[in-house]
């Protein structure tokens, strides 16, 4: 969704139209919805929140400037909102066995056996790194957004987080290649 097609669907939510609201969670809601489950961990949790993500923009579309970066004020409410469920449930969130990172990631495999392994072999894997270098490089391939949107939303210099997302890429590189996980 092009920021001129953001600005029009936000537009018929303040009119009161649903369709705006409609035209987001199309172009969004995916990955909001992996925004969620990557920092949550846990299905159910992802999908709660990505409702209450959306009834969220209908209740603030007020606050949006246009301009300003979408996908930027997106990510930074749905992040916002998940360090918000993490406070409230605490530290113990249960970590589901099969985490999704990307849906894309596991088309290689051909049976439902390889697949277990190979999501299993990528939680180790993302695991290895820390959790901001987990956040990055989840936000930069799963969500899709550029490193100036991430480092917009972690309130870090443009340089680190490009520097952090080229340092955990070669871990996991690295990782992945000298057979250390699984």
């Amino acid at each position: 969704m092009t920021d001129a097609e953001f600005e029009t669907a936000v537009e018929k939510i303040r009119n009161g139209d649903k369709t705006g609201l409609r035209d987001i969670y199309d172009a969004y809601g995916d990955k909001i919805y992996r925004l969620f489950l990557n920092r949550i961990h846990n299905h159910q949790d992802a999908e709660d929140l990505t409702s209450d993500f959306f009834l969220k923009i209908w209740e603030c579309v007020s606050f949006y400037q246009a301009g300003q970066g979408h996908r930027c004020w997106l990510a930074t409410i749905a992040r916002n909102m998940a360090i918000d469920y993490q406070r409230k449930a605490g530290k113990n969130i249960p970590v589901e066995q099969e985490k999704i990172v990307n849906s894309n990631t596991f088309t290689e495999y051909t049976t439902a056996e390889d697949m277990t392994v190979g999501k299993l072999h990528m939680k180790q894997l993302l695991n290895s790194l820390s959790q901001e270098e987990q956040e990055i490089v989840q936000m930069h391939i799963g969500a899709e957004l550029t490193f100036r949107e991430i480092a917009s939303i972690l309130k870090r210099p443009l340089g680190t987080v490009a520097w952090k997302y080229r340092n955990a890429i070669g871990k996991l590189q690295k990782l992945a290649k000298e057979g250390q996980l699984i």
